[in-house]
């Protein structure tokens, strides 16, 4: 399954509405009638955007990235349930990892403690355990 990254921010969610429906309908997987909101507020934070994994013109998964001086936050890493098992958050992280590494970033996951899949994931894909979370230096 060929997926693309994407950053989908504000600006780039006004010039494809489509994509802010696919964010909505992943995350409501997860959070019920509560995840526009959560995207809504998520997009307003600083220095935050979605990176997503793009698929035939949609969102098939997606991860919170908030930028801060020495790497990338991430958390709420999810695919919809109906392209789970397909490669797509594979896909997904190590296009994001490519991309922090042109920049000298490091890749730090924060949220993954309920999410047993997710956590196997990041450590296979070469994510270490530190305080700070599952670390993977790109640098």
């Amino acid at each position: 399954m060929p997926v693309f990254l994407v950053k989908a921010d504000s600006e780039a969610l006004q010039e494809q509405p489509s994509w802010l429906v696919d964010l909505n309908k992943i995350y409501t997987e997860v959070f019920d009638a509560s995840a526009p909101a959560f995207v809504a507020e998520a997009l307003t934070q600083p220095n935050s955007w979605f990176a997503g994994g793009l698929f035939n013109d949609h969102l098939l998964g997606a991860v919170l990235v908030t930028e801060e001086t020495d790497g990338w936050q991430l958390t709420h890493l999810r695919v919809r349930k109906v392209t789970q098992r397909r490669g797509v958050a594979t896909r997904l992280l190590n296009l994001l990892a490519a991309e922090a590494s042109k920049k000298n970033l490091n890749l730090c996951f924060t949220d993954l403690e309920a999410n047993e899949a997710g956590q196997a994931l990041v450590e296979k894909l070469g994510f270490e355990k530190t305080p700070q979370g599952l670390l993977l230096k790109c640098q």
